[in-house]
């Protein structure tokens, strides 16, 4: 069922993070609509806060479980090869739209996930998902989806980021 939930993610992505007042540089990444063989996105958005870089995916769901498929190889790759810059970071924001929850996750986060042959977390198990994760704080309100707040920066450096530990079966 296609109802635009990714799209309305993107715009919630691009409410909090389009200030250029705040020291933001943010672009949307159009998506390639061409038809040429080969014209792939890395993400969806392209961030700027000296001295960071980040490109960001968004990805929405309904249900409580987001399957890493939904990152495409392409993306996948490509995020993980910008991570390996200093100061560069790929991230997919991950809405759980039924929960009312978004979690930034770092690329190299979910390459871990993939090392150990995880194929998706689900927000009902979070204390058992063995990656470190960031849940981005929101806005009252009575919305279906709400506002995020926070600085991405201080979201990401910072160590509050919630470490878990990888769970042995």
């Amino acid at each position: 069922m296609n109802d635009g939930l990714g799209k309305k993610a993107e715009q919630k992505i691009k409410q909090w993070l389009d200030k250029p007042e705040d020291g933001y540089c943010f672009d949307r990444i159009p998506d390639q609509l061409s038809g040429f063989y080969g014209s792939k996105n890395i993400c969806d958005f392209a961030c700027f806060k000296s001295p960071y870089m980040f490109y960001i995916e968004s990805k929405a769901t309904w249900e409580h479980r987001f399957d890493l498929s939904m990152i495409s190889e392409f993306q996948y790759n490509s995020l993980l090869e910008k991570s390996k810059i200093t100061n560069v970071f790929g991230l997919v924001v991950v809405l759980f739209a039924t929960d009312k929850r978004a979690f930034i996750l770092d690329i190299r986060d979910i390459a871990k996930l993939k090392s150990m042959d995880i194929k998706s977390i689900n927000i009902n198990k979070i204390d058992s998902w063995s990656i470190s994760y960031i849940e981005i704080p929101t806005a009252s309100s009575r919305k279906t989806l709400l506002d995020y707040t926070g600085d991405l920066v201080d979201l990401v450096t910072s160590n509050n980021r919630a470490e878990l530990r990888i769970q042995e079966d």
